[in-house]
């Protein structure tokens, strides 16, 4: 996928979904759950489709154990599994496979934030802007 099949709404709401706190719609709170925990459980929804189309687009920033976890975490090609299957599957702590995730997720919003970053700065209204 190139950048052309990635909009900046698609960059916001990936953000979104991942709570990053580098999204104009941004939130500040501590231990709130990701909201696309909501949408991994229909894998036929428009949103699932929309949230994998993204990361499928910028997946190439991220280290191979990285794209593995989070494709299982997420159910890219198979049911997802939960923090502690994944721990399982890779000999690491739940913990560690939260940290993984994060950093991953961190990765993915650099990287399109970098190649978005003119358009999200148009789209933004003025009192977000630096």
């Amino acid at each position: 996928m190139t950048a052309r099949t990635i909009t900046s709404d698609d960059v916001i709401f990936f953000m979104d979904m991942v709570n990053s706190p580098r999204s104009p719609n941004h939130i500040p709170g501590f231990h709130q759950p990701k909201p696309y925990y909501k949408i991994l459980d229909d894998p036929e929804s428009e949103e699932f489709r929309r949230f994998i189309k993204v990361y499928n687009a910028e997946k190439h920033v991220l280290k191979e154990r990285e794209q593995k976890i989070l494709a299982d975490l997420y159910g890219v090609t198979h049911p997802k599994v939960n923090l502690k299957e994944a721990s399982a599957i890779y000999n690491v702590t739940p913990e560690r496979i939260r940290q993984i995730r994060q950093k991953a997720e961190r990765k993915i919003t650099t990287s399109l934030l970098k190649r978005f970053k003119q358009e999200l700065h148009d789209d933004m209204p003025a009192v977000f802007r630096l």
